[in-house]
């Protein structure tokens, strides 16, 4: 969907299991999940509670589905996507 202007990527918000979910386990969960797309780490900063992903786009767990337009909006933003209505929208813009 590159040719049409759609991107996408997974991000990892590290909001609990910091020994589990690190940066070196970003490699290791794309090839276990053959995701061709970019993966990112968020950890919050000293003295936060959350990433800043979460805060930013008001994720609220895992998994999280965030589609943001090309201006910066958040369009979607929710636990759960109906991945056929997402991609029927996609084919319709």
């Amino acid at each position: 969907m590159e040719s049409r202007g759609v991107g996408f990527a997974v991000i990892q918000t590290v909001f609990e299991g910091a020994q589990e979910n690190t940066f070196e386990k970003l490699r290791v969960n794309q090839l276990q999940y053959g995701l061709p797309v970019a993966f990112g780490h968020d950890e919050p900063l000293p003295g936060a509670p959350f990433p800043t992903f979460m805060g930013d786009y008001h994720t609220r767990g895992t998994p999280w589905f965030v589609v943001i337009d090309a201006d910066g909006h958040t369009v979607f933003s929710d636990f759960h996507l109906d991945a056929d209505r997402l991609v029927a929208e996609f084919e319709r813009a």
